[in-house]
């Protein structure tokens, strides 16, 4: 009995905190005229942001990779809101985004947040054997080199305005997926290099948010994009490791992750993602971490709590259906 009487005691605690938090985080800053500087808005979250964040009145400078990126974005939102070409992978394209900005930026006005939202997931997908250093490389300069280079770049301007930076990591920058490990590698770099400028920056009296979505069915997780990235992925293993997992296992696969885990847990909401933006941004008091998802709170976060052996029986308990080598079918 007094074991059930700890465990309800400690939901009504868990449940009040959380009531307070949230009524002590409400209160916001008026962003009208305020500029907000957002990367990858050619589609996914950072289009969202900007649209979102364009109609509330705030003055958004959005980068997009592509012509056809701008022209959409620009065609659904207001005059206010404008448009640099620019890849985070390229530094001689962040320093021009660099000089862009300050271009438009009126003499009155300085840059009061970052959102650093550009990310891919990839080239390839799949098990570590089946990628090359260059798959590393090739995401690395995006997610977390090109993350850290429009930081630096800008942070003149924040440290000017006292405004804040907003990384997009991920849930998987604190738990892994064994099939998506260059990804979950550049958002492990991109939560420590957050943490520590986050604390840097504190006499500064600027702020670093984190935010941290789980699966969403955004293009970064786009089904038919997923599954050529796994071809291609076992389609450059070498034949001593094609020979280890077997013909079988490319299919079961796709089968287990992209027909069957990713459609179960990936949500097609992303107003959350789109909220936990706009409240780093304008809170008068913001979370340094936003955890999004019920995937990531009930899942992930939990499982990377744990003991490791037992966060990796959870796993192997809940994805009966995922494929194994061919080569550990007796083991």
């Amino acid at each position: 009995m007094s074991a059930v009487c700890c465990v309800v005691a400690t939901v009504v605690v868990y449940v009040l905190y959380r009531l307070v938090d949230a009524v002590y985080r409400r209160p916001m800053i008026d962003c009208r005229d305020l500029y907000v500087f957002i990367t990858g808005c050619d589609s996914g979250f950072g289009n969202a942001l900007a649209r979102r964040l364009d109609g509330k009145g705030c003055h958004v400078i959005a980068t997009c990779l592509t012509e056809e990126g701008e022209k959409q974005l620009r065609g659904s939102c207001s005059d206010r809101l404008k448009t640099i070409r620019m890849n985070v992978a390229d530094e001689s394209s962040v320093r021009s985004g660099f000089e862009a900005v300050k271009n438009l930026l009126p003499s009155d006005s300085a840059l009061w947040g970052v959102v650093n939202n550009a990310g891919i997931p990839g080239n390839v997908f799949g098990p570590m054997e089946w990628l090359s250093i260059d798959n590393y490389k090739e995401i690395f300069d995006v997610n977390l080199l090109g993350l850290i280079d429009v930081t630096m770049t800008f942070l003149s301007l924040i440290k000017k305005s006292k405004g804040r930076v907003v990384n997009t990591t991920s849930v998987h920058g604190r738990t892994c997926l064994h099939g998506n490990v260059p990804y979950s590698c550049s958002k492990y770099g991109a939560e420590a290099f957050s943490d520590a400028l986050r604390r840097q920056l504190l006499m500064y009296g600027c702020s670093v948010h984190i935010i941290e979505p789980g699966f969403h069915k955004t293009n970064i997780i786009n089904r038919e994009a997923t599954e050529k990235l796994l071809r291609k992925a076992w389609n450059q293993a070498s034949p001593e490791t094609k020979e280890e997992y077997g013909s079988e296992f490319l299919e079961k696969a796709i089968t287990a992750y992209l027909d069957t885990l990713i459609p179960l847990i990936a949500s097609t909401n992303i107003d959350g993602v789109i909220d936990a933006y706009e409240h780093a941004l304008f809170a008068r008091r913001p979370r340094a971490r936003y955890v999004i998802g019920i995937d990531a709170n009930y899942f992930w976060l939990p499982v990377q709590w744990l003991p490791e052996w037992i966060g990796d029986w959870i796993q192997e308990v809940l994805t009966p259906y995922a494929p194994k080598p061919a080569a550990c079918l007796h083991i």
